[in-house]
Formats: C-alpha cells, sequence, structure tokens
C-alpha cells in the first residue's frame, strides 16, 4: 500500500477533519460539485459581430447566464459539461465544454424562422413583413376529417372566418371574413386558385385531396392587390404540385352515412286542433261540439274520420285522434362515398403531380344527390437556372339532382321535408284504397308534397 496520497486527496482530507472551536472533530463530508467545477468564458457572435443577451445555459440543469453588451459571458460549469447557446431568429448551438476555460461561440441565422412566408396577392412575402390578418390551413388540416367541399374542411378551424353549411348535395354553404360589410351587395370573399382569380365561381368543385394549402387575407394591407374584389376578404387556393425524388402512387377513400335529426318540437292531432279552433273562433268564447267540428273540419272524409275518434265517447277527448308522421316520407340515409387516386415523381429538371377523384353524395331527402368527377394535371419544368415554366389542368364534371323545391313565394317550403312538416297532423296522404289525396283536409291551399317524391326521385 502506498504510503503518500496524492494532492487532491489530502486537501480534501483536511478540509473534512476539523476541529471546532469547543474541541470536537467535524465528520467526515464528500467534496462538493461546486469544488471541481470551472469558469468558463467567453464571446458569442454571429457574422456581423457581438450578440447582446444570447443565454448561455449549462444543458440539463437550470444555472445559466446572459451575453453583455461586447457578447462576453462568464460561467461556473462542470468540467464534462455542454453548454446551450440560443438567441432568437438563430439556430441554437451545443457546445461540449471538455475542460475547456475559454469558449466562443459564433451563431448562425436560422434561415427557416427567418424566412417564413405568407402567400399575398400574387406572391409571397416574410411574416415579419407582414402587416395585415391571414389564416392558414395545410393539407393535413383540410384532409382530417370526410368532407364533401373544401368550405366544409374550413370550419371552425379559422378565427374571423364564419362558414355555414347546406344540407343539399352539391351546393356549399356561406362564407364571411369578418362579418357582413354590405347591406345590398355582395358578402362573399374572391377565390385565388393558384394565383387564378376566379370570377363568378367558387371553389366548391375542387376536391379537397388536391390542395397543399388555403390562405385567407382579412384586411385591407393584404388584399390591395385585388382592389375592390378583395374588399371582402380573399381566399387564397394552393394545390399540390409533383415533388422530385421517386414516384409516389396514393389512394384517398372515405364512406360515411348521414341522417337528419329535427329538434323542432310539433304539436300533435289534439294540440293542433285546439290551436285551429281557437283560430277560427276569432278570439271569442266557444264550445267544444262535434256539429262545430264537422263544419269546420269535415270537408274531407278522411281526415274527419280521424277527428270522429275523438269523439267516439260522445265527449271530446283528443287523445284519442291519430297523429299522421308526414316527415317520415321526406328522410332517408344519406351514404357518400369519396375516391381519390394521385402521382407525383419527377426529377429535379421535371416534376408532374397528377389525381382522379370520384364523389358520389345521396341527400337525406328523397331526390337530392351529387356525383363529381375530379380530375388534376400539374407540371413543372426547371428549363435553365433561371428560367422555370409551369402548367396546371383542372377538370371537374358534376350532375347534381337538386330535389324537390316549390317555393313560389318567400313562406314557401325550400324542400320537401319542410313541405311535410307544414301538413296538418290529423290528415292523411291517401285514402284506404292507397289513392292519393291531392288536398289533405279539404282545404285548397294545401297541395299534398307524397307525390312529388316519386316525381323527383
Amino acid at each position: 500500500m502506498k504510503r503518500t496520497l496524492n494532492k487532491f486527496a489530502t486537501a480534501v482530507l483536511l478540509a473534512a477533519i476539523v476541529e471546532t472551536a469547543g474541541g470536537g472533530v467535524q465528520p467526515l463530508r464528500a467534496a462538493s460539485p461546486q469544488d471541481t467545477k470551472i469558469t468558463v468564458s467567453g464571446v458569442v457572435s454571429d457574422a456581423e459581430g457581438p450578440i447582446i443577451g444570447a443565454g448561455i445555459v449549462e444543458r440539463g440543469t437550470s444555472n445559466g447566464t446572459s451575453s453583455d453588451v461586447d457578447g462576453r459571458y462568464t460561467l461556473r460549469v462542470s468540467p464534462n459539461a455542454t453548454l446551450e447557446v440560443s438567441y432568437l431568429g438563430y439556430s441554437t448551438q451545443n457546445v461540449a465544454v471538455s475542460g475547456n476555460t475559454t469558449i466562443d461561440v459564433t451563431l448562425v441565422e436560422d434561415a427557416q424562422s427567418l424566412d417564413e412566408v405568407v402567400v399575398v396577392g400574387y406572391g409571397v412575402v416574410k411574416k415579419s413583413d407582414l402587416t395585415g390578418a391571414s389564416s392558414r390551413i395545410s393539407s393535413k388540416e383540410i384532409t382530417q376529417m370526410p368532407t364533401t367541399n373544401v368550405l366544409q374542411a374550413m370550419q371552425g378551424k379559422m378565427a374571423g372566418v364564419d362558414i355555414t353549411s347546406n344540407e343539399r348535395p352539391g351546393e356549399i354553404g356561406t362564407i364571411r371574413i369578418r362579418g357582413e360589410r354590405s347591406l345590398k351587395a355582395s358578402n362573399g370573399p374572391l377565390y385565388v386558385v393558384d394565383g387564378i382569380p376566379m370570377q363568378g365561381v367558387g371553389i366548391e368543385n375542387l376536391n379537397s385531396n388536391d390542395i397543399e394549402s388555403i390562405d385567407v387575407l382579412k384586411d385591407a394591407s393584404a388584399t390591395a392587390i385585388y382592389g375592390s374584389r378583395g374588399a371582402n376578404g380573399v381566399v387564397i387556393v394552393t394545390t399540390k404540385k409533383g415533388q422530385s425524388g421517386k414516384m409516389t402512387l396514393n389512394y384517398s377513400g372515405t364512406y360515411t352515412s348521414s341522417t337528419l335529426h329535427d329538434r323542432t318540437t310539433m304539436m300533435n292531432s289534439a294540440e293542433w286542433l285546439e290551436f285551429s279552433r281557437r283560430a277560427k273562433s276569432y278570439g271569442k268564447e266557444y264550445v267544444v261540439t262535434k256539429e262545430q267540428d264537422q263544419a269546420w273540419f269535415g270537408s274531407d272524409p278522411y281526415a274527419w274520420a280521424n277527428i270522429e275518434k275523438g269523439w267516439a265517447s260522445g265527449t271530446w277527448d283528443g287523445s284519442k285522434v291519430p297523429t299522421y308522421d308526414w316527415t317520415a316520407s321526406g328522410k332517408q340515409t344519406g351514404v357518400t362515398q369519396e375516391h381519390t387516386l394521385s402521382a407525383s415523381g419527377g426529377t429535379d429538371k421535371m416534376s408532374t403531380y397528377a389525381s382522379l377523384g370520384y364523389l358520389n353524395q345521396e341527400g337525406t331527402q328523397p331526390g337530392q344527390a351529387y356525383k363529381r368527377i375530379t380530375g388534376r394535371l400539374s407540371t413543372d419544368l426547371q428549363a435553365t437556372d433561371w428560367f422555370k415554366l409551369g402548367a396546371s389542368i383542372n377538370a371537374t364534371y358534376g350532375n347534381q339532382d337538386y330535389g324537390w323545391n316549390f317555393r313560389k313565394s318567400v313562406t314557401g317550403a325550400a324542400d320537401v321535408y319542410h313541405a311535410l312538416q307544414a301538413m296538418l297532423p290529423w290528415t292523411v296522404p291517401y285514402t284506404p284504397d292507397g289513392e292519393y289525396i291531392r288536398n289533405p283536409g279539404g282545404d285548397v291551399n294545401i297541395i299534398n308534397p307524397i307525390q312529388e317524391i316519386d316525381l323527383c326521385t
């Protein structure tokens, strides 16, 4: 065994065994991590000179400091520590100390952060230079849920953009950017697809799977290039392009079903008859009698047969009158299927993207349906270092079954379901022999819409 101790061990031993003022002896203690730390100093700079306020932290700890006005810093760290040096707009660097006491760090600008761009007008600008408000959703967000049109994919994903739905297949709802802007003029935005303003048309015919991103520009500074056309905001659609590299083939398919749920509470036959009696008596006192009911409601013998069931006991019992469910004939389960096949590939000189999509949507009301076939071909050619040529072709074929519509006035029903909802609940659409009743209840102003369903399917 060696009879001597090295200098370090001797120092630890002497520090651990020390007599106190009272003559006692302190117990042995381990060497503190502070005793093994070293002081590291240096300068943080970039290509143009020192950086003020850069953060220097010992990785994995809260031990840190920042650079002064000359970019200098001083920090006590473990000899084997790693320094994390960071500053806004620059890439974070990790530097191993490895026992060195002087470490100078040169930070490099984070090109991805500084060059992040936002589509404005026909081009792009740096996000830091954009004073106007804008929103963006990517292709991942667009195809996150099964949708039949682009506006459905945008719903609820952009602040200040209000989008309503339309239950009729093949039609889109309305879009309002920061509310209504005019009492009489159009409040719809301008649509721009791949830099081309769409005049008089929307984006309902675009396949959601072909879209790379959607930007919505909301204020005057962002839409100034479009003049008055952009007064209601601008929806800029960027479609997918071919990617250089190995050719890829993708398939996307969805199969969904939908039903119509009406939350409206309707009156049954007894409630509606009571309401009708009050209306026919013009607010005067009246006595419910069978003779009076027959005078008011007896012109349709088949409807009167139901009312007579309420008089079967000699006194009126409205619960005995059956309520016919007219709206059951105006609902169905709508099945929607969508399929998209796309291919992308190319080289550093030329890239191509092609897709073929098919949509078949059945409405939740009889007679409503929509079929759409979309095709897209996009090619980009880098002819020289300074000349790039691109071409895109979008083709769409759609066939819409609009369904029943009998709106002759502003108060008329817009679809068959709401027309059926307006029928008198104690009336029936057919006689016991199955013959069509044109005016249920005997009112010439009420036309039975049941037959129209067969005509529009």
